[in-house]
């Protein structure tokens, strides 16, 4: 009996650390993170069509990274949900927006949106954000304003 009761706690522990180790963080994940997150990206160009606004004067598509949240502002309405990362793959879930009339209406926020929904996984530098879709085209790119 209780050299039963050994193995079936010798198993619960061995699954229990085997669970710790898998969910340990990539150091790569954690290097391309470091990057992306606890930033101020504010979009430059849209299906290399270069975007020029000023973010003080008008309201420009925008994307901030937490530890597990996306916001951000696709030129108008604003925007939030979570988002996942494995080495430079990105997937975003959950995206909720505003919809609020817009002053200036244009399909910025419309193109904004598709392109968004188009990435697959990104490149970070300290200045700049290139986000790229499944034939690694870059569809949205930002500058770092923080």
């Amino acid at each position: 009996m209780l050299s039963k009761m050994m193995i079936a706690t010798s198993l619960t522990a061995s699954m229990v650390l085997t669970g710790c180790t898998s969910s340990m963080p990539n150091p790569s994940t954690e290097r391309h993170l470091a990057k992306l997150q606890n930033k101020n990206w504010v979009m430059t160009e849209i299906n290399q069509v270069k975007y020029k606004a000023d973010p003080v004067l008008s309201a420009v598509p925008m994307l901030s990274f937490d530890n597990s949240q996306l916001s951000g502002s696709d030129g108008c309405n604003q925007f939030m949900g979570g988002y996942a990362v494995q080495d430079t793959q990105i997937k975003f879930s959950n995206l909720a927006t505003t919809e609020k009339a817009c002053l200036n209406p244009t399909d910025l926020p419309q193109k904004f949106a598709q392109a968004l929904n188009q990435v697959v996984s990104y490149e970070a530098t300290d200045h700049e954000l290139k986000l790229f879709d499944s034939n690694h085209r870059v569809v949205l790119k930002f500058k770092n304003m923080k």
